[in-house]
C-alpha cells in the first residue's frame, strides 16, 4: 500500500513538473513574440511618410520581417489545459491563447500579401491601407500578448515568471535583453520541456 501510494506521489509530482516546464514554455514563446511586436511597431514608419515613399518610388514593396515563433503552441496544442488546469478562468486564458496565436498567424498572412503581384498595382491609397492593417493586427497582437504574460504571472507565482523584455523602448534606453537573449531563452525552456517529457514518458 506504501508503494502504490508512494507511486501515485511520484507520479502527481511527473505530471506537475511537466505542466510547469510547458507553462514556462509557452510564456517564454508569448514573450518573445509580443516583444517582437512591440519591437516592430517602436520602428514603424508613419502611414502619412508611406504614402509620399509610394507615390515617389514606383513599384516599392515595404520589406517586413516575419519572426514570429510557434513552436511551442503549435506542437502542443492538445495540451493548452495544463495552462488553466486549476479550472479557474480556463475558457478565458484558453481562449485568449488561441486569440493571440491567431493573430500572430494573421499578421504572418497580411505580410505574405505584400508580395503578391496584385499589391504593386492597387493605388497608394490602397497600399497605405494595407499597411495600416498590419499595423493594427500587430497592435492588437502586442495588447493581448502583453495581457496574457500580465495573467500568467498572477495565476503561476509560484512558478516566479518575469519578462525578459518589457518592449522595445526599454530595450533601447538599456541596451539589455537583444533578440538573440529572447532565442537563447526560448530554447533553453523548449529544451527542458522536452527534456521532461522523456523523463515522464
Amino acid at each position: 500500500m506504501a508503494s502504490r501510494y508512494f507511486d501515485l506521489w511520484q507520479s502527481g509530482r511527473r505530471r506537475a513538473a511537466d505542466r510547469d516546464a510547458y507553462i514556462r514554455a509557452i510564456y517564454a514563446e508569448i514573450d518573445f513574440n509580443t516583444f517582437d511586436m512591440s519591437r516592430f511597431l517602436d520602428a514603424t514608419i508613419s502611414l502619412e511618410r508611406l504614402a509620399v515613399i509610394f507615390e515617389e518610388k514606383e513599384g516599392f514593396i515595404p520589406h517586413i520581417t516575419d519572426a514570429r515563433h510557434t513552436e511551442v503552441y503549435r506542437s502542443r496544442i492538445g495540451e493548452l489545459h495544463a495552462v488553466a488546469s486549476d479550472g479557474a478562468g480556463l475558457s478565458d486564458l484558453v481562449g485568449e491563447l488561441v486569440r493571440f496565436y491567431g493573430e500572430l498567424e494573421k499578421v504572418t498572412q497580411q505580410i505574405e500579401g505584400l508580395m503578391k503581384p496584385s499589391f504593386a498595382h492597387i493605388s497608394t491609397k490602397g497600399k497605405v491601407a494595407t499597411i495600416g492593417t498590419i499595423y493594427r493586427s500587430c497592435e492588437v497582437c502586442e495588447r493581448i500578448g502583453t495581457a496574457l504574460l500580465r495573467e500568467m504571472e498572477l495565476r503561476y507565482a509560484h512558478l516566479r515568471l518575469s519578462r525578459n523584455n518589457k518592449g522595445a523602448h526599454m530595450l533601447r534606453a538599456t541596451g539589455a535583453g537583444t533578440t538573440e537573449d529572447l532565442e537563447n531563452r526560448l530554447k533553453k525552456l523548449s529544451s527542458d520541456l522536452d527534456r521532461v517529457n522523456k523523463s515522464v514518458h
